[in-house]
């Protein structure tokens, strides 16, 4: 029967083999899919005078089956957002929040022994970046992703498979921060604290980390994002222990990973610096799958 679905589609097939045809797909829904497959490659097909686009035909049959169920109903637009959330959600490795929320719980844990006043938000400020810049540097696909090709030749848009990627990451890392701040503040482990002064102590320096963390990725791939960000985060560390805060440095460090306007406006000009030019192809040096995004 399959043999057969490509002369329907086409109008060629005539007789008693046109109603065995017509009569079956009315019955299976894995030949009505295929037909409509081969359907869009009729409707997309240029005249016989000159070579069909090969590009043109395999976006016509991908749109055509990502768009439209077996009976060619269209579900509309808020039914393959939430299957691409789904899909992107199954593409990110179960090591990566499992991790994440073994390091948030560390910090925790760390506070609640050290009992010390003030640490709560130090803590915090230190562990909730580099969680979430670790997460995001892995976003942006690499030529070694099995999903590379598949992303490529998929009919929808690579910026918003990154940014579907990326709500879920970095959604799933201020979840994860969030909890650690309440449990502290209930705790009384963060003394005199509350909860938005510890939120203020770690969501400025995880939006600024994650967002030069998925920059650097972008342009030179997760490997070289995850070195970037762990270096930044040392500065960091650095500048809170060995450098004197009195010197210009440490101060500008210490401002630069805080809670302010200024550094919330650099993140997201930052972020939608890194999205512009995921559109560009594949990191390292323009290396692309199929085409670029």
């Amino acid at each position: 029967m399959k043999d057969l679905l490509p002369s329907y589609a086409a109008g060629v097939l005539h007789g008693a083999e046109h109603e065995r045809v017509r009569a079956h797909v009315a019955d299976c829904s894995s030949c009505r899919a295929d037909l409509a497959a081969w359907q869009s490659i009729a409707a997309a097909a240029l005249p016989e005078t000159a070579a069909p686009d090969p590009a043109r035909l395999v976006r016509a049959v991908l749109t055509r089956s990502a768009m439209d169920g077996p009976t060619g109903h269209r579900p509309g637009r808020a039914r393959p957002l939430a299957a691409l959330v789904v899909a992107e959600a199954r593409l990110i490795r179960p090591a990566v929040p499992i991790a994440s929320a073994l390091v948030m719980a560390l910090g925790v844990a760390i506070v609640l022994i050290q009992g010390a006043p003030g640490i709560a938000g130090l803590v915090l400020s230190l562990v909730a970046p580099i969680v979430a810049a670790a997460g995001v540097a892995g976003t942006y696909r690499a030529r070694r992703d099995p999903a590379a090709e598949l992303v490529a030749a998929a009919p929808t848009s690579g910026r918003l498979l990154l940014l579907i990627r990326l709500a879920l990451v970095f959604g799933y890392d201020v979840v994860l921060a969030l909890a650690a701040s309440a449990v502290l503040t209930v705790s009384s482990a963060a003394g005199t604290a509350s909860l938005n002064t510890l939120v203020g102590a770690w969501l400025g320096p995880m939006a600024l980390l994650s967002s030069l963390s998925l920059l650097v990725a972008v342009r030179f791939g997760p490997d070289v994002a995850l070195g970037a960000a762990v270096g930044v985060w040392a500065v960091r560390v650095l500048a809170g222990g060995i450098l004197a805060r009195d010197d210009w440095p440490a101060r500008f460090v210490l401002a630069a990973w805080s809670t302010n306007a200024l550094v919330l406006a650099i993140s997201a000009a930052v972020a939608v610096a890194a999205v512009a030019v995921a559109g560009r192809g594949e990191p390292l040096h323009g290396w692309r799958a199929t085409h670029p995004m």
